[in-house]
């Protein structure tokens, strides 16, 4: 995936020009994101939030930090446990996500550079369905190795034109369920997750000069397999159900509108 990337970067004249040995950037952005687990249930809304980062430029190394925190409403449409159809509306989310990557920064050139990386990354997801009776809330925990690279294959003009291609490697997940939120009697319930992978990519319009300015659309997709199985108890007692997380996917297509320092 990473080659593929760099396949794709082609580098032109002047696209360094647009590289300070360090920047510090902040913004706001807004987005759809859609979550489906494929024949059980469906989430999907707007959300809104801010985003900053800050990258650093050695002789040998780059280094980025960055992170993005939002909120918004999804709507629900699924079914209860006998089948009986459920719809929820202005379900409030949470979103968290906060990454830090390195990498190589010898393909800087005094008209030119692409910046391949790899690191690590952390998503935090919260969804409090438990706003109608049979429903609860749900806390989804990723942590993932962002491996991409970033590249200027359009300079020159008013406008720059930045692209950012990246895979992501799931690590770990752990995905928080409050059935007590249903019935007291219920246990709460932590599932394991173990496999999936993600993909994101976007496009940036910089418009360069003192205070340097950035459009930046993007894409997030991620499929994570099904997780293991917890026992469900009811005051303690074994009911001889168990709670699995289905396998699921995610999509979230939005823009940024960030200020360069």
């Amino acid at each position: 995936a990473a080659a593929a990337c760099f396949a794709l970067v082609v580098l032109t004249a002047s696209a360094a020009q647009a590289l300070s040995p360090s920047s510090f950037e902040v913004g706001a952005q807004i987005s759809h994101i859609t979550y489906k687990e494929p024949g059980v249930m469906k989430e999907s809304g707007e959300m809104y939030g801010v985003t900053g980062a800050y990258t650093g430029i050695g002789q040998q190394v780059f280094w980025k930090i960055d992170g993005t925190l939002a909120t918004g409403t999804v709507d629900y449409t699924g079914a209860y446990s006998d089948g009986t159809p459920l719809t929820i509306n202005n379900i409030r989310d949470h979103l968290f996500e906060a990454r830090a990557v390195l990498g190589t920064s010898e393909f800087i050139g005094l008209t030119s550079y692409y910046l391949p990386y790899i690191g690590l990354g952390y998503r935090y997801l919260y969804d409090g369905a438990n706003i109608v009776s049979g429903g609860y809330r749900r806390e989804s925990n990723y942590i993932y190795l962002p491996i991409g690279v970033e590249g200027f294959p359009w300079p020159g003009g008013e406008w720059q034109i930045g692209l950012t291609f990246e895979y992501d490697l799931f690590v770990q997940g752990k995905q928080r369920s409050y059935l007590s939120d249903i019935d007291p009697g219920y246990n709460d319930i932590q599932n394991d997750q173990s496999s999936g992978h993600g993909y994101r990519a976007s496009v940036k319009f910089v418009r360069p000069g003192k205070q340097p300015f950035v459009i930046e659309p993007f894409y997030k997709y991620w499929k994570i397999g099904e997780s293991d199985i917890q026992p469900i108890t009811y005051y303690g007692a074994p009911t001889g159900f168990g709670a699995i997380e289905p396998a699921n996917n995610s999509t979230e297509i939005g823009v940024k509108c960030i200020v360069r320092f």
